[in-house]
């Protein structure tokens, strides 16, 4: 597969955070003084592979948006849907003009993605041509844990997320064009 030289990522922002109790959106949240969204966006705004960062916002989130990530460089916000598909599909409808060769899709709410784990997605992009394998079972002692951590860095956590089985998700997704 050829090498793909227009990488486009989507941050997904439109979910609630109902999970995670009061206290808003919890990609709005602040964890170590920066939102749980800056942290998200500067990875993929910084990486000197992507060339277009396109946030998916809720409608109503737009000023709390704007005072969250400060002065990154991103496309103007989509609107997002009811569900995660759709506020993906609207991410990637706003992207289509742009022509990218891959999009990098991650949820706005998980902060600790890094540059290296954004390059191995493009990586394996180019290798693969999709996401491959993305997720994988989580040992209910490993979902304890991150819980920990997630409270330990200010998120708060509330008890079981009442899913039947735990996943960790392995983020960014990538897809070949």
């Amino acid at each position: 597969m050829p090498k793909p030289e227009r990488i486009a990522a989507i941050l997904v922002a439109a979910g609630r955070g109902l999970r995670a109790g009061t206290g808003g959106p919890k990609q709005y949240r602040s964890i170590g003084g920066k939102t749980v969204i800056f942290r998200a966006m500067e990875a993929f705004c910084s990486h000197p592979q992507i060339f277009a960062v396109q946030p998916v916002l809720n409608p109503d989130d737009t000023a709390v948006f704007n005072a969250a990530v400060g002065a990154l460089r991103y496309q103007p916000p989509a609107n997002g849907g009811a569900t995660r598909q759709a506020s993906v599909h609207a991410g990637l409808e706003a992207l289509a003009s742009q022509k990218p060769d891959v999009v990098l899709i991650h949820d706005a709410a998980r902060p600790f993605v890094s540059a290296a784990l954004i390059s191995r997605a493009i990586e394996a992009a180019s290798r693969t041509g999709s996401a491959g394998r993305n997720r994988k079972r989580r040992s209910d002692a490993r979902a304890r844990a991150a819980a920990r951590r997630a409270n330990a860095a200010g998120v708060p956590v509330r008890g079981d997320s009442r899913r039947s089985s735990p996943r960790g998700a392995r983020r960014p997704q990538r897809f070949h064009r």
